[in-house]
Order: C-alpha cells, then structure tokens, then sequence
C-alpha cells in the first residue's frame, strides 16, 4: 500500500469559469471573477488532499479489453477530504449560490488537477518498477462498471483511514474523491496517456454530478 501526498496547488481560473458557464448563467462576470479570487484561500484550506495506491496481480475479475495484455493492476483514490464538500453544502444553504456552484467547480478541478500530478509520479514510479501503466480508467468510464468502485475502495484498506467508503448506489465517499485503475506490464510502452473527458461517458463524473446539481433548481 503507497500514498502519495506531494500535490502542487494549481487551478485555472479562466477554465473554471468557463465550466461554470456550461451550466449556470453568470449574470456579473466581475462579481464572478471576484468570488473566485475570495474563495481560492478558502478552498486551500479546507482540503486535505491525498492520494492512496496499491499493486496486485490481475485476476479474472478485472479482465477487461483496455487491459486484456497487463498482467497488473494499480488501484488508486484520490481525495479531497470532506470539509470542502461540507463548506460548498453550507453555501447552497445559506442561499449564496454563486459561491457554492463556484466553490463546487474549483474542488472539481482541482481534483482531476490532482489526479494529473499523481499520473505523472505514477507513471516514474511504475518505470522504476520496469512496467509502464495504462491511462486512467474509472468505474462507470464505459469499461468498467460502476460497481466497481467499491471493489477498488475495499482493496485499499488504508482509504478507511481517511474516511473514504462507498455509497447507496456506488457513489463514493467524500464527493471530492475518485477512484480508478491503472493497467500495468513490462511490455506496456512507456507512454504517458491521460485520460480523455472528450471520450468518457462516465455519468457518475464529479463534473456531470455538479452540472446537474445545480441545473435542477433552475430548470424552467
């Protein structure tokens, strides 16, 4: 079992922006621009980023195309902690909804930020163990069923310790989580390839999941 802690706060605040106007009308883009610029030290603090790993042979269960040719898998989670997903509740019910849809995309984005860095020392570390890995794939990408994320939660028995476990209906616990594998072999290329959103149709994303959070109480 391996952690990895070493994250480097970093978001884009034109991209979040962006994102949130996909799906929420931002009426004043200076007031927008503002509430960023508030809430990035509050979301500094209230996240306790990391990220948990472990390697195991392949067994049957997990025999699927993407990953017919690796004879291993890494199992991997990243979290953000709760005390942000708790922080974007109270907005929403305190009515400050520009800062709770706000609040709700940066965590997003910073978690698949964070699960880019943990990519790229994923993929030195494996080298180091002669094998290269697969892009990322989730439960519920396409391949993989959904239910697979509690298979990959229970595997690593350290995501107790900082309060992850699965839901009613496989959702994961915190929010701000995710889970995933990573094929791995001796005869993989050593190619980074990351994941494609483009290509993804996971409807548990953290980022559809925040769309329709928020498109439901203004759906005329």
């Amino acid at each position: 079992m391996y952690s990895f802690n070493d994250f480097k706060f970093v978001l884009d605040k034109n991209h979040v922006l962006k994102v949130v106007e996909s799906y929420y009308k931002i009426e004043d883009h200076e007031t927008a621009s503002k509430a960023y610029d508030d809430l990035l030290n509050l979301l500094q603090k209230n996240i306790q980023p990391v990220g948990l790993f472990k390697i195991e042979d392949k067994n049957r269960e997990y025999d699927f195309e993407t990953i017919k040719n690796c004879s291993k898998i890494l199992y991997c989670i990243i979290t953000l902690g709760n005390t942000v997903t708790e922080s974007i509740d109270e907005m929403f019910k305190k009515g400050s909804f520009l800062e709770g849809v706000l609040l709700d995309a940066m965590s997003s984005s910073l978690l698949f930020e964070y699960n880019s860095q943990m990519y790229s020392y994923l993929f030195d570390w494996a080298a180091k163990e002669d094998l290269g890995i697969t892009c990322r794939i989730a439960p519920g990408d396409g391949e993989i069923p959904i239910e697979y994320q509690r298979d990959i939660v229970e595997r690593i028995e350290t995501s107790k310790n900082h309060g992850i476990s699965v839901m009613k209906g496989n959702a994961i616990n915190p929010s701000k989580s995710m889970s995933y594998i990573h094929g791995a072999d001796k005869e993989l290329e050593r190619i980074k390839m990351l994941h494609s959103c483009k290509d993804c149709s996971n409807l548990n994303c953290c980022i559809r999941e925040v769309k329709q959070r928020i498109q439901r109480p203004y759906k005329q």
